[in-house]
């Protein structure tokens, strides 16, 4: 049995570190009622929980640790801290539905983090099986930020928080694909129009930064079911063409067998015109 490793990788558990501060006061904003700054705090952790990973692995510091302090991490920052917030800033109009909704959310988190950590090294790393937690937590996190910067005041926003969360804790624990973009190499040479590209991106999300991170954030979990659908018909695309394709074969043996059969028995008539033309001649 390996011991305990003395000693940690500071860097990368110091992104850890900042990513659990900032979901820690996310919920002491939901509770003070500052829900605004409660919203940002849990996207700042996103940022942080983003790059805890990657600089782990480009500064070759990963460790059982670090995946274990970053789990734990996760369910505070994008499985508690969303849920009390979205439950101070909507869900408390709907008394127990409310917070049994908010619970939900918080069990599908717990249960997206132990399917995640159970499939490291099996799971096709270009696609996350469900909707990652840091996007369902940063989805309720943009709708509060829309709302409370721009002063929104309509009686259907608690409803829409309440669908929003409900659909946010079923697509965290369903099958759907997303995609991981883990595939994006960040240590390669870029073309310079790649860094013109993102300084406009920075600058169009500067605009208004609640608005548009919120059609992100609602657009990339719209998009787990459409690249679902989209594998199931191209996966059923292909089994139509191969059964077809077996079928062929089969068809063809049945045709020459029939062609077979049908050939008219034109070999014997002439042996028996034969016959009667001698027995005419005797």
């Amino acid at each position: 049995m390996k011991g305990f490793e003395r000693g940690i990788y500071l860097l990368p558990n110091l992104m850890t570190t900042a990513a659990l501060f900032a979901g820690f006061y996310a919920v002491i904003a939901g509770i003070q009622g500052q829900f605004e700054q409660g919203a940002v705090a849990i996207l700042i952790a996103m940022v942080f929980d983003g790059l805890d990973g990657r600089i782990a692995r480009m500064t070759n510091s990963s460790s059982a640790f670090g995946a274990e302090y970053d789990s734990l991490a996760d369910m505070i920052s994008f499985g508690l801290a969303p849920a009390i917030l979205i439950f101070q800033w909507a869900l408390m109009d709907f008394g127990k539905l409310g917070w049994l909704v908010a619970f939900i959310y918080t069990a599908a988190a717990a249960l997206r983090l132990a399917r995640f950590n159970t499939q490291v090294g099996v799971a096709d790393k270009r696609y996350f099986q469900g909707l990652p937690s840091p996007a369902a937590a940063a989805l309720l996190a943009g709708l509060i930020w829309v709302v409370e910067s721009n002063q929104i005041d309509l009686a259907i926003i608690p409803l829409v928080a309440l669908v929003l969360t409900v659909f946010s804790g079923l697509m965290m624990v369903s099958n759907t694909r997303f995609s991981s973009f883990k595939e994006l190499n960040l240590k390669d040479k870029v073309p310079f129009v790649t860094l013109l590209v993102v300084v406009l991106v920075f600058v169009v999300i500067t605009i208004k930064p609640a608005m548009i991170l919120f059609v992100i954030f609602l657009s990339y979990a719209v998009s787990g079911p459409i690249i679902t659908l989209m594998t199931l018909k191209k996966t059923r695309a292909a089994r139509k063409a191969h059964k077809s394709d077996e079928s062929q074969p089969v068809e063809k043996v049945e045709e020459a067998l029939s062609a077979e059969e049908n050939v008219p028995e034109a070999c014997a008539e002439p042996s028996t015109n034969d016959n009667d033309s001698t027995k005419e001649k005797y």
